[in-house]
């Protein structure tokens, strides 16, 4: 009697659907927005004078302006006027008494031809004039200036992540079966 033994396999089968990952970002570019005054400069010019006072030295060298000028020539002409009366008052006395001075008239004599003059040499005028400027340049200026402000935003980011998703697609089996031809009962 035959026996039999009959055995089917089946393999399973496994699906595998996979996803990528998926990283989406929007930014907006920021917004700036410039406020600025420009510089300004501002230049006053006067023109330069200059102011040279002499007097001092013109009246060093006997260079004066007129008031002064005719002030001492009328005190000098009065002076000299005086000392000449004095002068020729004395000299009259002297004359009136020649009796009792033979020497006298020598004596005016002498006086008359002259003193003797001593000279110095001097540089004139010895004070220096007096120099002064007024004008020039007068320069005023405002900076300005430059304010910048920036409109920032955040980004906008979304995330899909990967995904694996594993499914059957056939399950795996074993049949066994027994089968038997014939029925042989001799022993």
């Amino acid at each position: 009697m035959d026996m039999g033994i009959e055995i089917n396999t089946r393999f399973g089968r496994l699906g595998i659907n996979t996803t990528d990952a998926l990283i989406d970002i929007k930014s907006r570019m920021p917004v700036v927005e410039a406020r600025s005054k420009p510089p300004r400069v501002r230049i006053d010019t006067q023109h330069v004078q200059v102011s040279i006072d002499q007097k001092q030295c013109f009246a060093e060298v006997g260079l004066k302006p007129a008031d002064v000028f005719a002030k001492e020539m009328a005190q000098k002409s009065r002076s000299k006027g005086l000392k000449a009366i004095a002068d020729i008052a004395r000299k009259g006395d002297t004359l009136a008494r020649v009796d009792k001075n033979p020497n006298a008239i020598p004596a005016l004599a002498k006086g008359v031809m002259g003193k003797r003059l001593d000279y110095t040499v001097a540089a004139l005028p010895r004070s220096r004039p007096r120099v002064s400027f007024s004008g020039g340049v007068d320069i005023n200026w405002d900076m300005g200036y430059v304010q910048l402000r920036a409109a920032t935003s955040r980004p906008e980011i979304t995330a899909t992540r990967a995904g694996v998703d594993v499914y059957i697609l056939q399950k795996a089996a074993v049949d066994i079966k027994y089968t038997r031809d014939g029925f042989d009962t001799t022993i």
